[in-house]
């Protein structure tokens, strides 16, 4: 009788050819690791394995019928089918364990191991005695055991069948399969139908191991994530049919080439500090001893280390490659969805110049991926043509590239993760090269889980890790980490040489209503000023004191933050860019979003208090290109001014008291600071907040990494990784989709019409995804105190409509009637 794994409308999939895709397709994605041989054949042996309970009666009825009950469910029969196969085949008893986790948990989001696994003593008692869900998921697993003695037989066939197909298949890839793959198939049925009990509760004596474990220990939680990853890519990839995407070749030397084509001889002091940076940078990465892992790249903001780490990149991949090692993958990491879509543009032109494809470039050399990202993934040699939906994400979210530029986010919630569709690109960070820009960025109480995230990493996976910076965080210790852009003197040389700007920090503390008066009286129109505060509250305040003094009579004066829809702020960014360079002196006064990742460059900034590197980086946007001499960037203190909160930071309600304590103490040390000594100011600063801050937080998240509990259960408190967040979600706040314009309106009635409208959950998936970035365009998130009762209808995101524009939306400072100045959205 046959068996199937899956059903498309009338059409149906054999199971041992599913099984014996995903094991080949799994093994392959991890024979580059240092222990790939061994890790190959745990990851073959889990895609064998992954859909074993699918071979039930119960299962196949629910195929062809679309009924079933609970005993219809796969996946934690094929997880102690797996075990036990991997007993059988002589795997460690941690490997097992591993094996386990990745194929009980292949359709959603890994747990802790405590909360499937049973002691030997318990499951020969009373079964009634467990919670119930326990005593549950047991009695499931009898009533699906008897079931497969019924067709054992049938069931071993086609075991047989699909590893004689996966051998066949590894061959195809010029890999060799382990002898258990001719083992006697039904005799390891027999054996499993017998004693499953045994291999369960086997499992909770090795877990009970590996709880003993050290616990800055993270090789089995390495070991899980690769298995599972490579796993559930393969699972996906074969289920949805889609071709995957052949590697590519690019020279070592593509940066240099886009650089002689597009530069010439340096024309100015920028010019030369670019060239030097970028010639110390190739000269040190060439020369790189072969183990050395861990590099950085630090230099001052404008000096080209985009192109610079972009270069280091592609030549250590050749000279890998070169070596005998599969060309790694590069991908380059970012804290903003604004600096991605630039680097990704920069990537481009530099790729462009070396990809022989006679089209645009394909998705197989180039890809963009961030939760505003069109999901397009282009074939080579087909012009414009794209792959469907569905075959495009999964490409995308599986990274299947040689160039990945992404966000923070994406990375790191791979790296320390436990969700479903975060870790199936895991196993794409096997020896692949990493950069990550502005990494200051990350928050200080993680840092320490960072840096031993990577050191681990690097080894385990063969990682390759560029940090580059213009603040210079202390991540690794002195000689750990190669720094590209030369020895300690040369980079300190390379700051001291530019003296664009002086920051000039005052101390007494002001309202905002005297700070605006403060720069009324010092503005002088010969010049652009960029003002940058803290808190959407204070920013609008600020923006209406200069509105009504000014009266229209004044220069020209814009306002942003996320306060404002998303389109709107792209087109009054570029509308002051347009500005600038016609040589015209706007005012702008903004929160952080122009911090970094925006292009401009202002004759003055005045800034509130904050962090010295988010100083610096604002210092980024004055003077920028050295165009002009004496720079300034005055920094003032605005206090509250409400009663009981009066004479407190408004930094400290952003960035904390540590941090804003650390900024005052530095600041009333070095009042008047001039860009050469940026660099020894920013390394204090960050010397004193690690003083201030407590590393609890990064040692629960190793110690929950190194004992595997990735998720918790609802009445559980003990740490897992699910508790980290690279970026905190807003308590009580909502999104709200604003028709600001007729653009705006036309693109909520296509999502009303093709979206909202939709019965079938995965068209409605598919036209959301073709849309969502027209979507995203035109939403914000606000305090729900704000919009909720106020605004009809049950439907999510709220709609602001556009006859409701007035109440709610002001045309130039955005959403009216901010209730507290407690939080920022960045």
């Amino acid at each position: 009788m046959p068996f199937y794994a899956h059903r498309d409308e009338r059409r149906f999939y054999l199971l041992s050819a599913h099984l014996a895709h995903v094991a080949a397709g799994a093994a392959a994605r991890l024979v580059h690791l240092p222990d790939g041989r061994e890790l190959g054949d745990a990851a073959l042996l889990a895609g064998l394995a992954h859909d074993f309970g699918k071979y039930t009666g119960f299962f196949q009825r629910y195929l062809r019928t679309g009924r079933g009950g609970p005993e219809k469910q796969h996946a934690f029969l094929s997880g102690l089918w797996a075990a036990h196969l991997a007993a059988d085949a002589g795997l460690e008893p941690a490997r097992r364990l591993a094996i386990f986790l990745a194929v009980i948990r292949h359709h959603q989001g890994l747990m802790d191991p405590e909360a499937y696994l049973v002691a030997p003593r318990e499951l020969a008692g009373e079964w009634s005695e467990l919670k119930e869900e326990t005593a549950m998921r047991l009695r499931r697993l009898e009533a699906q055991v008897a079931d497969l003695r019924r067709s054992a037989p049938a069931v071993a066939r086609s075991l047989a069948l699909a590893a004689r197909y996966a051998a066949r298949l590894l061959a195809s890839r010029g890999l060799s399969g382990p002898p258990w793959l001719t083992r006697d198939w039904a005799a390891i049925l027999g054996g499993f139908l017998d004693g499953w009990t045994a291999t369960y509760g086997e499992l909770h004596r090795v877990w009970r191991g590996v709880k003993r474990r050290n616990e800055s220990d993270l090789v089995a939680y390495f070991e899980v994530l690769s298995l599972f990853s490579a796993l559930i890519d393969a699972d996906k990839i074969h289920a949805a049919r889609v071709a995957e995407a052949e590697r590519a070749t690019i020279p070592g030397d593509a940066v240099d080439r886009y650089r002689a084509a597009r530069f010439g001889s340096p024309r100015s002091p920028m010019d030369e500090l670019r060239d030097d940076l970028y010639r110390s940078v190739v000269c040190l990465i060439d020369r790189a001893p072969p183990g050395q892992r861990l590099f950085t790249i630090t230099a001052p903001t404008g000096t080209g280390k985009t192109l610079a780490g972009l270069a280091a990149a592609f030549r250590l991949r050749e000279r890998l490659a070169a070596a005998g090692r599969p060309a790694p993958r590069i991908i380059y990491a970012l804290p903003f969805t604004s600096i991605v879509d630039q680097t990704f543009a920069v990537g481009e032109d530099v790729l462009r110049g070396v990809c022989r494809t006679k089209d645009g470039l394909p998705g197989s050399w180039l890809l963009k991926h961030h939760h505003l990202a069109e999901p397009v993934y282009r074939e080579p040699g087909r012009g414009d043509e794209e792959r469907a939906l569905d075959a495009s994400l999964l490409l995308i979210e599986s990274w299947q590239s040689e160039v990945v530029v992404t966000t923070f986010v994406q990375l790191l919630h791979t790296l320390i993760g436990y969700e479903n569709r975060m870790l199936k690109k895991f196993h794409r960070l096997g020896g692949a090269v990493l950069i990550l820009d502005e990494v200051q960025n990350i928050p200080v109480e993680y840092w320490l889980l960072v840096t031993a995230t990577f050191r681990q990493a690097a080894a385990q996976l063969d990682l390759r890790v560029i940090l580059m910076t213009a603040t210079r965080p202390e991540w690794f210790a002195p000689g750990e980490a190669l720094e590209l852009a030369g020895e300690a003197e040369t980079v300190r040389r390379r700051f001291a040489a530019l003296n664009r700007v002086t920051v000039t920090a005052d101390s007494a503390p002001l309202t905002v209503t005297q700070a605006a008066a403060e720069f009324l009286a010092h503005h002088r129109r010969e010049r652009a000023y960029l003002v940058v505060l803290n808190t959407i509250k204070s920013s609008i305040a600020f923006y209406q004191a200069l509105q009504q003094a000014w009266d229209d009579r004044g220069p020209s004066l814009y306002y942003l933050s996320t306060n404002i829809v998303p389109a709107e702020r792209e087109r009054r960014l570029r509308e002051i860019g347009e500005r600038l360079a016609r040589g015209e002196k706007p005012v702008v006064v903004s929160t952080q979003v122009v911090e970094a990742g925006v292009d401009i460059d202002f004759d003055e900034v005045w800034r509130d208090l904050g962090p010295v590197d988010a100083v610096v980086q604002v210092a980024g946007r004055c003077n920028r290109h050295f165009r002009a001499e004496g720079g300034r960037v005055r920094l003032l203190h605005l206090v509250a001014d409400e009663s009981g909160a009066r004479e407190r930071s408004l930094a400290s309600y952003v960035y904390g008291p540590i941090h804003t304590r650390a900024a005052r103490r530095l600041f009333a040390g070095r009042p008047v600071l001039a860009e050469p000594e940026f660099f020894d100011a920013v390394a204090d600063y960050f010397r004193l907040v690690r003083e201030g801050k407590s590393a609890a937080d990064s040692e629960d998240l190793l110690r929950a990494m190194a004992r595997l509990r990735f998720d918790r259960e609802r009445d559980e408190e003990t740490p897992a990784v699910s508790d980290f967040a690279l970026i905190r979600e807003l308590p009580r706040y909502v999104d709200v989709f604003v028709c600001v314009d007729a653009a705006a309106e036309a693109v909520w009635e296509r999502y009303r019409n093709e979206v909202a409208g939709q019965r079938d959950l995965r068209r409605r998936r598919e036209a959301f995804l073709a849309m969502k970035r027209d979507f995203r365009r035109y939403l914000l998130s606000v305090p729900g105190a704000l919009v909720l009762h106020r605004l009809a209808g049950d439907a999510r995101p709220l709609c602001l409509p556009g006859y409701l524009l007035d109440e709610f939306y002001d045309a130039a400072t955005g959403f009216k009637q901010l209730i507290d100045d407690r939080v920022l959205i960045y």
